[in-house]
């Protein structure tokens, strides 16, 4: 119960602050343009400072390279068996970067920390805290590439667009920054780091707010099918797969959390700002958002009851 309480305040604020931006739109508070102005917002400023905060204050520990390892193998088998096989179902190049980017990218950023708090309490974090300055830079770097190669429509493999892409997204300077102050041997003012934690607050509630004032339920009756196909594969098909290969590898307790965490998070809401911004569908990529946040909740609660009651975590 307490589990499935936690999933429904970890997913119901942010279905709120969806139908919040869904019910502004459609009352006319807001308009397409400061829809896309906020976007772009979200896109250079909340998110990347964000990042960052989350990043930076996690100190470098000892250890933990064979868990980073795994997890970063993992994703990147992920990715990479979707780019060649979502392709071969898929044949519009700007809805397959979304399906691609909307199956491998998960939420960690947001759901990471929290959830692993719940389950393991403070002295069970440090796993997935581990994995945070690795697991967000990596999505990044392969959100870019695969959002280069297929959003843009072209048929080969762009690289000098895909390194610019790289070097000038957002995201990916935010966390190599993150990564570089953690190793200082020094902390920000107060006031300073005061004043960066509450730009990166609205990071969050107002992507969330300007996805749901995107959101048309007549173009998900177009993609519903796609959607749905997409929500399982990354809800319920990705996990299994990746945390039974955990569990032979011998991963137990608060690490074999972590990976679990990684993988069931629901897509992540930067997915779609990336996608709004990089020439992908930005209307798929914010309707995988939504679907596998609205059944987060529940698979959520019915993948860490099993791991429980089979003693795994």
């Amino acid at each position: 119960m307490e589990i499935l309480l936690f999933s429904a305040n970890c997913v119901l604020p942010i279905l709120l602050l969806m139908a919040a931006g869904y019910l502004l739109r459609r009352l006319r508070i807001v308009s397409d343009d400061f829809v896309m102005q906020a976007n772009r917002f979200c896109f250079q400023v909340t998110l990347p400072v964000q990042l960052f905060c989350n990043i930076y204050r996690q100190q470098p520990e000892a250890g933990g390279g064979r868990l980073i390892g795994f997890a970063v193998v993992a994703v990147l088998a992920v990715a990479g068996l979707l780019c060649l096989l979502v392709p071969r179902v898929e044949r519009d190049r700007r809805a397959c970067a979304s399906v691609i980017q909307g199956i491998f990218r998960g939420n960690f950023l947001l759901f990471g920390l929290p959830l692993a708090l719940n389950m393991f309490g403070q002295e069970g974090v440090m796993p997935t805290a581990l994995l945070l300055p690795v697991a967000i830079p990596l999505y990044n770097v392969l959100a870019v590439v695969i959002l280069t190669h297929f959003g843009g429509g072209g048929k080969g493999l762009a690289i000098k667009p895909m390194l610019m892409g790289i070097i000038r997204n957002p995201l990916i300077l935010a966390s190599l920054l993150g990564i570089l102050v953690s190793f200082m041997p020094f902390s920000f003012p107060e006031f300073l780091s005061a004043a960066l934690d509450d730009i990166g607050a609205t990071a969050t509630p107002l992507a969330l707010m300007m996805l749901g004032a995107q959101f048309d339920f007549g173009k998900l009756k177009g993609n519903l099918k796609k959607a749905l196909a997409c929500t399982v594969v990354r809800l319920l098909l990705v996990p299994m797969v990746v945390v039974t290969l955990a569990v032979i590898l011998g991963f137990r307790g608060p690490e074999l959390g972590a990976i679990f965490i990684l993988f069931c998070a629901p897509t992540a809401v930067s997915s779609y700002v990336m996608a709004q911004n990089m020439g992908a569908d930005g209307d798929l990529a914010g309707q995988l958002v939504v679907m596998t946040t609205v059944f987060s909740g529940v698979t959520l609660f019915a993948q860490t009851a099993l791991l429980k009651a089979l003693a795994l975590i």
